[in-house]
Parts: C-alpha cells; structure tokens; sequence
C-alpha cells in the first residue's frame, strides 16, 4: 500500500474510532442523567418513582407511567428539567386517577 493510501486508511479508522468513543460517552452520559431523574423523583414520597419509567436518548430524558393526578405529571417533568444534563424532557405520562 503506497503512504496516501495508508495515510487515508489511518484518517479513516481514527475518525471511526473518535465516533465510537463519542457514542460511548453520550451513553454513559445518558446513564448518569436517567439515574439522576430517577433519584431526584425517589426523594419526593409524593411521587410514586416505582410507576414511572426514565430513559435518556442524547440528553432528553423520556418519562412514561401512570400518575395519579396532572399536578404530580407537570412536578415529574418539572424535576426532571432541573436535572444536570437534560436538554429537553418528553413526558409520556398518563394521569390515571385525578381527572385529566
């Protein structure tokens, strides 16, 4: 293999490289963030974390679950906002019991 070849073959795997690193952060990042949500949300006996499920995709963190009321469905994501990390938050919740 003559050197431009080698040359663009090296450019061609270090990038290949850098980009699995970077996807390997932003899912330890991801992690951080959804363990986070999930410990902010556990230290509020007025919100059942047990019933709500929190993933994070690139910094936006995903709420499903019931809820009980709409005020305990706007705290979740109001929480969840506050947390380091989140760029934006989806919340999928459905309220189950206090009206819509």
């Amino acid at each position: 293999m003559n050197s431009p070849s080698k040359l663009i073959l090296t450019i061609a795997l270090a990038g290949g490289l850098s980009t699995a690193g970077l996807a390997q952060e932003m899912s330890s990042s991801d992690d951080t963030i959804t363990q986070s949500v999930k410990a902010t949300i556990s230290q509020h006996a007025d919100l059942k974390a047990d019933a709500v499920v929190v993933q994070t995709r690139q910094g936006v963190v995903y709420l499903t679950g019931k809820v009980d009321t709409p005020a305990e469905k706007k705290d979740l994501e109001a929480l969840a906002m506050q947390t380091s990390g989140v760029k934006k938050v989806v919340n999928n919740t459905t309220v189950e019991k206090g009206g819509s």
